[in-house]
C-alpha cells in the first residue's frame, strides 16, 4: 500500500509578487509521487512556510497576540476575559489552555511534515541536484530547529544546564509512536546541532552572493528573505546560543550576520516610515533577515488593532501614557513614528494605536511578518561582548538608525538593551522570551496606565503547562 502524505499543494506563479504563492486546498497525495520531482519538494517545503502563518503560530498567537499579552504589551479592558486571563498569566482557564494546545499541536504537526520531507530528501536523493539538495535539506533542518526552539522557549523551564528533569520531545524522525523527550541541556544541544548542520548545507546559499531578494525575481532560489536562509540560520544560532548562556558562540554567529549588514540588510530610511505615507515602511523591510510571507496580515490589523472599528473590549493597544513611557517622550524614535503616532480615545481611554501591520497597499513589504531582523544581531553582540564599552558600540549602531541618542555610559548597557527589546520587537513575540531568558522576577504591569507597577514573575508565570492532550500519554509531565 502506498504511503499517504498530507501536504499543501502550492503552485509557484511568476506573474507577480502578489501571486507568488497560490495556496490550493489540502489534498491526499501519494508520497512516492509527491517527491518524484523537484517541484514536489518545493511544494512540500513551501507548505511548511505557509502553515507557519496559521493563527495558532506566527499568524497571531506567537507574534502579535497571545505571547504579547503575556509580555504586558497592551492595556486590556479587565472585563475582557478573552485577553485579560493571559495578561494575568492565568494559564489554567479553558480559553488559555485551548490556545496553548493549539500552539503545541500545530508546531509538532509541522515538525512531523519537516521530518517526512527530510526522510524523502534521502529516499529520493536522485531527484535533486546537489545545490537543491543542500538548499532544501538546509532550510528544513533550520525550520525544525526554529520550531522546536520556540516550543522550548514557551513550554520549557527557566533554562539551567543542570536541570536534568526530562521534559519536551525533540523529533528527528517522522514517527507516530515514539516520543523522545529530553532534559533542557540535551534539548538545546539538538537545536544547536540542527542549526550547525543547516549552516553547513546552506554554505552556498545564493543569499550570500545575491542578497535576500531581487525585485521582480520570484523563484525558489532568488527570493531568500522569505526562507530560512544562511544568514537567518546564523542569527537563529546566535539567539539559541545566547539563550543557553554560550555568549562566545552567540557573538561569533551574530557577527556573521552583522558583517553582511551594509551589503544586504540596509538600515531603514527615515523618509520611508512616515505614518502619513500610504506605502510607509512600517516593518523596516530591508532590515528583515527572515520573514513569513503572509497575505492575511491586513486582517490582523482589522481584527486586533483598528481603533476606528474595534470596541475597547476587543482592541489591542497600549495607552498613550504607556507609549510615552516606553519611548521616553521621544516622538522622533523611528519605531514610534512608524507604529504609534496615531492617538485615539476608545471607551474613554486614550490609546496609541499599534499600526505596524496597517497598510492600504498590497505589496511584499506590507505582507511580511518579521521573524528575524538585523537589529537583533547587534543586540546579541552588545550583550555578549566581554567588555561593556565594546557592547555599547554595537548598540549605538542601532540607536543612531532609530532616532535615539547614542549611549555614552557603558554601565547602563543592560538597562538600555531592555528598553530596546521593548521598543524594537513590538508585535513580534520576542519580549516575553527575553524576560524569561533573563529570569526577570518582575515586569511592567499593563494594567497600570503609567507603567510603574510591576507583576511578579516566577516559574508558574513563565512556563505554561504541557497541553493535556500530550501529557496524558506520559507521566513525566505529571
Amino acid at each position: 500500500m502506498k504511503n499517504i502524505l498530507y501536504i499543501l499543494l502550492i503552485t509557484t506563479a511568476l506573474s507577480g509578487c502578489n501571486n507568488w504563492l497560490d495556496v490550493q486546498p489540502y489534498d491526499r497525495v501519494a508520497e512516492d509521487v509527491a517527491f518524484t520531482s523537484v517541484k514536489g519538494f518545493e511544494n512540500a517545503l513551501n507548505g511548511i512556510y505557509i502553515e507557519m502563518n496559521h493563527a495558532n503560530l506566527y499568524g497571531a498567537y506567537l507574534s502579535c497576540e497571545m505571547i504579547e499579552l503575556m509580555a504586558q504589551r497592551y492595556h486590556v479592558n479587565e472585563g475582557t476575559v478573552y485577553y485579560h486571563d493571559l495578561v494575568e498569566h492565568k494559564y489554567q482557564v479553558e480559553m488559555s489552555k485551548n490556545r496553548f494546545a493549539g500552539v503545541w499541536e500545530k508546531t509538532y504537526n509541522l515538525i512531523a511534515n519537516i521530518n517526512k520531507l527530510l526522510e524523502n530528501c534521502e529516499k529520493h536523493r536522485d531527484v535533486l541536484s546537489d545545490d537543491y539538495y543542500q538548499l532544501i535539506k538546509g532550510e528544513a533542518l533550520g525550520l525544525r530547529a526554529f520550531l522546536h526552539f520556540d516550543i522550548f522557549r514557551l513550554f520549557g523551564p527557566l533554562y539551567e544546564p543542570s536541570n536534568n528533569v526530562t521534559g519536551l520531545p525533540y523529533y528527528k524522525v517522522f514517527s507516530l509512536n515514539e516520543r523522545p523527550r529530553f532534559a533542557a541541556e540535551e534539548f538545546m544541544n539538538n537545536v544547536i546541532a540542527d542549526l550547525r548542520e543547516a549552516s553547513t548545507l546552506l554554505e552556498n546559499d545564493p543569499v550570500r552572493t545575491e542578497g535576500s531578494w531581487q525585485e521582480n525575481a520570484y523563484t525558489f532560489t532568488s527570493f531568500r528573505k522569505i526562507r530560512l536562509n544562511w544568514y537567518a540560520v546564523q542569527l537563529l544560532l546566535a539567539r539559541a546560543e545566547l539563550y543557553r548562556g554560550n555568549k562566545s558562540d552567540a557573538l561569533s554567529a551574530a557577527r556573521n550576520v552583522i558583517d553582511a549588514q551594509e551589503k544586504w540588510f540596509s538600515w531603514v530610511n527615515r523618509q520611508n516610515i512616515s505614518s502619513g505615507k500610504e506605502d510607509a515602511d512600517r516593518i523596516f523591510f530591508d532590515e528583515i533577515v527572515f520573514g513569513l510571507r503572509n497575505t492575511k496580515i491586513s486582517k490582523l490589523y482589522t481584527s486586533y488593532f483598528n481603533g476606528n472599528t474595534l470596541s475597547s473590549e476587543m482592541l489591542l493597544a497600549p495607552l498613550n501614557s504607556q507609549v510615552l513611557k516606553i519611548f521616553e517622550n521621544n516622538r522622533d524614535d523611528y519605531r514610534y513614528v512608524a507604529s504609534f503616532s496615531t492617538q485615539l480615545t476608545v471607551g474613554g481611554a486614550a490609546y496609541n494605536l499599534f499600526e505596524k501591520f496597517k497598510s492600504t497597499v498590497d505589496s511584499l513589504s506590507s505582507n511580511l511578518m518579521p521573524m528575524l531582523r538585523i537589529s537583533e544581531a547587534y543586540y546579541i553582540a552588545a550583550e555578549c561582548e566581554p567588555e561593556a564599552e565594546d557592547g555599547m558600540q554595537w548598540l549605538n549602531q542601532v540607536l543612531v538608525h532609530r532616532g535615539v541618542k547614542e549611549m555614552t555610559n557603558s554601565t547602563l548597557l543592560a538597562s538600555m538593551l531592555e528598553k530596546e527589546y521593548i521598543r524594537e520587537f513590538f508585535g513580534e513575540g520576542q519580549l516575553f522570551y527575553y524576560y524569561k531568558r533573563l529570569k526577570y522576577s518582575e515586569i511592567k504591569d499593563a494594567d497600570d496606565p503609567l507603567y510603574v507597577s510591576e507583576r511578579t514573575m516566577g516559574l508558574a508565570e513563565y512556563q505554561p503547562q504541557i497541553p493535556e492532550s500530550e501529557s496524558k500519554y506520559n507521566d513525566m509531565y505529571n
